[in-house]
């Protein structure tokens, strides 16, 4: 394969790289890289073969150590949305179980949400998050004990 051809499957390994969360075509990519680089200097299929297979494998060894200590547990992400229930909010937009509309703010940032069992909630009031599905928090009045 000439190194024009290393090239296109470099390119090719490097989109599907950018299409995945991980980092494992990109060390691929720059072994086919490698090897059309040894094909421009007319070394032999053998020889660029032999380039593109320890390149790779040589990246992906010693990268590996380092990818696991970074993706250690669970996302913080994650952790954050599953932290969400039991959260207290206040409601920007009214929620309207009719009108399938209502948006709260929790720890600075703006949800879609939904009344746990069905009432209306007006703007300000403070909720507490019941459950999570997708992006949409469902809400409960928080029940204000100093009265």
């Amino acid at each position: 394969m000439g190194y024009i051809g290393w090239m296109i499957f470099g390119v090719i390994l490097l989109v599907a790289e950018i299409l995945t969360p991980t980092f494992f075509f990109l060390w691929f990519s720059i072994g086919s890289f490698l090897a059309g680089l040894a094909a421009m200097f007319s070394l032999g299929i053998g020889w660029q073969v032999l380039v593109f297979a320890s390149s790779s494998t040589l990246l992906v060894l010693l990268t590996r150590p380092i990818a696991k200590k970074l993706s250690k547990g669970d996302s913080p992400k994650k952790m954050y949305i599953d932290g969400l229930v039991g959260s207290m909010g206040r409601v920007t937009i009214e929620i309207n179980p009719v009108m399938e509309k209502g948006r709260v703010r929790i720890e600075g940032e703006d949800w879609r949400a939904a009344s746990a069992n069905g009432e209306i909630i007006p703007i300000d009031v403070k909720v507490k998050v019941v459950r999570l599905e997708g992006t949409l928090v469902y809400v409960e009045r928080e029940i204000d004990n100093n009265q």
